[in-house]
């Protein structure tokens, strides 16, 4: 009799784990190989989601506010057309719908929330604008709470070691909790940047399961790179091991705001900006914006379209590596 409990209880498990969606991750090369997982941008993974069918649902008792709050904009607007493109990226002629846009900006930021980050956090991005990568940062920071801080990446092609003092003083004085840098672009090797920066980096494994620490900027928590592999990067997370996208039966995304009581509103701080001087590094902090005061203000231009309903397209090129 155990037997046969023993046998059913396992094919109910293997029922499970066969109905349940499966999210498949591009795999990496420890050897350093060339692959065409390792060459393929992080858009081909982010634009790659099947189709998902109906919005996933709201399992909110309340409505979600969505007047001024970019994050809840986009879930209202995907609830309403989620079939609809919205910005297609010139690199690798990437076209993304609304539904794209609000699945993978969730995942990110469940992924970002599930690490432990609360709102106020503050984040600092070393991605250009143009990055798709950049749009769903800006929409997860927005659904999150968290305060993103853009960190100019163009300094790095003109000067280097300038640009080395700029990460720096930006991790100094905004107190970031993460980092978000693309691995290379513009024949520039932003890891390695960061890592005469940050050396820890290079020393800490985060397969190991340790949270990241270096007595340099105590309130760095994660460092995050868009690149594909791990090959001398076992400091850092990459960028698509952070997307963590909820179900239908699991409203992971608004348990991880209740687990902290946190309530996502208009006025709450989104973009911090950075004051710098004639050389490009920044000196202090400036002004930050709210949530409302982004959409008024058009602060960010893809992040603003899409909300907005205006498709347009985004020239130059994404992720290479």
């Amino acid at each position: 009799m155990l037997r046969s409990l023993a046998c059913a209880a396992l094919k109910r498990r293997l029922t499970l784990a066969v109905s349940a969606p499966q999210l498949q991750l591009p795999r990496s090369s420890s050897s350093g190989s060339s692959s065409h997982h390792l060459t393929a941008p992080a858009t081909r993974f982010l634009s790659t989601v099947p189709s998902l069918g109906s919005p996933k649902k709201s399992f909110n008792t309340q409505p979600l506010e969505t007047k001024g709050i970019g994050g809840n904009m986009l879930a209202a607007l995907n609830d309403e057309n989620p079939h609809v493109n919205v910005v297609r990226y010139e690199h690798k002629d990437r076209l993304w719908t609304m539904n794209r846009v609000q699945y993978w900006s969730e995942a990110l930021a469940i992924g970002l929330l599930d690490y432990g980050l609360k709102a106020g956090d503050r984040v600092v991005s070393w991605l250009p604008e143009r990055f798709s990568e950049q749009m769903v940062l800006q929409f997860a920071c927005s659904k999150a709470g968290l305060i993103l801080y853009e960190l100019d990446p163009s300094l790095a092609i003109k000067d280097p070691e300038a640009a080395k003092v700029a990460l720096r003083k930006a991790l100094t004085i905004t107190k970031a909790n993460v980092l978000v840098s693309q691995e290379a672009g513009d024949d520039v090797n932003y890891v390695r940047l960061a890592h005469a920066v940050i050396p820890e980096l290079e020393i800490q494994d985060m397969g190991n399961g340790i949270p990241f620490l270096t007595p340099r900027f105590p309130h760095l928590r994660i460092c995050i790179q868009t690149g594909f592999d791990d090959e001398e990067k076992h400091g850092w997370f990459r960028y698509h091991h952070m997307l963590t996208p909820g179900s239908d039966d699991w409203d992971s995304y608004q348990e991880q705001l209740d687990e902290t009581g946190t309530v996502i509103t208009a006025d709450m701080p989104l973009k911090g900006t950075l004051e710098v001087d004639a050389q490009g590094i920044p000196t202090a902090v400036g002004k930050s914006f709210s949530n409302k005061d982004v959409l008024e203000q058009n602060l960010w231009p893809t992040y603003c379209k899409i909300l907005q309903k205006e498709f347009h397209e985004v020239e130059g090129v994404g992720v290479v590596f």
